[in-house]
């Protein structure tokens, strides 16, 4: 092979390669691992407390 043929077999590899990680980075962002039942299943908790009861259990333990 001379220099023009290596040349333009690196440049057609270098191509491929970084189509290869696009599609790659495109296609892991496309897909989501959580179903719509984990969807439905995550949800914040609501940081309420019930004050009469806190009220009555520490009045149990005394």
């Amino acid at each position: 092979m001379n220099r023009k043929e290596i040349t333009i077999l690196s440049i057609i590899t270098f191509l491929t390669v970084i189509a290869w990680m696009a599609f790659g980075i495109y296609h892991a962002r496309t897909t989501s691992t959580v179903t719509e039942i984990q969807k439905k299943q995550i949800v914040p908790l609501t940081p309420t407390f019930d004050t009469e009861i806190i009220r009555q259990l520490s009045k149990r333990e005394e």
